[in-house]
């Protein structure tokens, strides 16, 4: 009983009406935070980190839970409207999101990111309030060969859902992301790898940098050389799901909230991968 009684404290202190405004106030400030390409969660959360100091702790530690889903879901605006990812995390959503901004769907596809990550971060939220002592359990039997076997399934994964054609071209984008990974310090052995005696190169390349310089480079590029021929910023008129969409994406979206909820456990295994 100790344990339900803890979740039924946890619910009633978060369901506070002072600790819901401070929830409600931390997503709109790491949402709009997010949305600027290259300033992710940890931005956020620092930024916000002085506002804490005068509120009580319970008050605190929900904001900054706010602020970080905001953040998090504040990356997918701008990776759709203008292919420019502000969080890694949101790389995935510029791949289908952008090409729909480009049709005339920048609303509807504003809506089903929104959707999922509500959906998926309420997932994870049970799973974790639930589930913890066995999410914390199977973290701990994940040792070096399951990382590798899961790293080995995710490039295996690029040629397998490559399009027909497009596989040799798939490999070969991995093959470039596994040699831009290479550079910086080996953790193992702490050698320097590729660094050409350069210290900002130490620490490696950053995700953000490579995802920025992929996506919002590319598009801009793109824009010079289109001209007037296309509107840069597709216009958003209603952020709003088409009646048949909520049916279509219910099994897309249950599948993904569990993976992620069963991915998000592991020590180390972010969204990014």
């Amino acid at each position: 009983m100790g344990a339900w009684e803890g979740i039924a404290t946890g619910l009633a202190t978060a369901f506070n009406p002072a600790n819901l405004v401070w929830v409600v106030a931390g997503c709109l400030a790491g949402t709009f935070i997010g949305m600027m390409p290259g300033l992710g969660p940890i931005t956020a959360i620092a930024l916000m980190i002085p506002v804490s100091y005068s509120l009580d702790p319970a008050a605190g530690l929900i904001m900054m839970a706010g602020v970080y889903y905001g953040a998090v879901f504040g990356g997918s605006t701008s990776s759709i409207l203008i292919n420019a990812p502000g969080v890694a995390s949101t790389v995935a959503t510029s791949f289908d999101g952008y090409p729909m901004a480009r049709r005339g769907q920048a609303g509807r596809a504003l809506a089903l990111a929104a959707h999922a990550s509500f959906a998926g971060g309420t997932v994870g939220a049970v799973a974790l309030l639930v589930f913890a002592p066995t999410l914390a359990a199977l973290a701990k039997e994940f040792q070096s060969p399951e990382y590798a076997l899961m790293l080995v399934f995710a490039l295996s994964s690029i040629a397998a859902f490559a399009d027909r054609g497009q596989v040799l071209r798939s490999l070969a984008t991995a093959l470039v992301g596994l040699m831009l990974g290479t550079v910086g310090t080996d953790q193992s052995a702490g050698v320097q790898r590729f660094t050409f005696g350069r210290l900002d190169l130490t620490d490696g390349l950053s995700f953000v940098l490579v995802a920025m310089a992929t996506f919002a480079l590319a598009e801009a590029f793109r824009m010079v050389l289109a001209g007037d021929a296309e509107s840069p910023t597709p216009r958003v008129a209603h952020a709003r799901l088409h009646p048949g969409d909520p049916k279509a994406i219910a099994p897309t979206v249950a599948r993904s909230s569990v993976l992620g909820s069963l991915g998000g456990g592991l020590p180390g295994a972010v969204a990014t991968r």
